[in-house]
């Protein structure tokens, strides 16, 4: 049964309700879009370069990219940062992760333990398919190989897990994750950029 309540009639705990909701709504829109963070967040950015990560272009300012090989979001945003990446206006560290999937893990052992983990990652995203469910195109490293490779991947885990729980709120892990300097200042992009934040990331300093 729905029991029809009576209208308030203090109108300061109105009043209080409604400022509590915006200040919800604007955190949410806030840590959504991807907010730049402090100066102090330099030692993030410092962080990062200790990752193992896979840098493809050689001028222009660094743009960190956490992706899975089995991502698809991930192989989206690999097709579209090829054009500025070859017009030398950036250089991407694509920072490898393997969680998504059960075959993820393998994959990303494989490409991180190639002789040139660029060309190892490359092969992953040109074979790239969508037709049995997403899934990169290399093949999955052996459990050796994945036991070698672990303790790399899980840094590289870690620096992606802490950071979206701070940035974010949210626990746990997702891809695709950008890290770039814009103004003194790192910023964050989770999931496929927007039309402006994808302009800030190809204009990043």
């Amino acid at each position: 049964m729905f029991h029809t309540r009576k209208p308030w009639r203090h109108p300061v705990r109105i009043i209080g309700i409604l400022l509590g909701i915006l200040i919800i709504q604007s955190a949410a829109s806030f840590a959504l879009a991807g907010p730049a963070a402090s100066d102090g967040d330099i030692d993030y950015w410092q962080a990062l370069a200790h990752t193992r990560y896979i840098q493809e272009g050689s001028k222009g300012p660094i743009i960190y990219d956490f992706y899975d090989p089995n991502c698809p979001y991930c192989h989206e945003i690999y097709i579209w940062l090829q054009n500025p990446i070859d017009s030398r206006k950036i250089r991407v560290r694509f920072i490898t992760v393997g969680f998504l999937t059960p075959s993820s893990a393998g994959k990303a052992a494989a490409i991180l333990a190639a002789p040139s983990p660029l060309a190892a990652m490359k092969l992953n995203e040109n074979k790239f398919s969508t037709q049995n469910g997403p899934e990169g195109g290399i093949k999955p490293a052996s459990a050796a190989l994945q036991k070698k490779m672990r303790s790399a991947l899980d840094f590289n885990a870690s620096l992606l897990i802490n950071k979206e729980a701070e940035v974010l709120g949210i626990p746990g892990a997702s891809v695709p994750f950008l890290v770039f300097r814009k103004d003194g200042k790192t910023h964050y992009v989770a999931g496929l950029p927007d039309h402006r934040q994808w302009a800030e990331i190809i204009h990043a300093q």
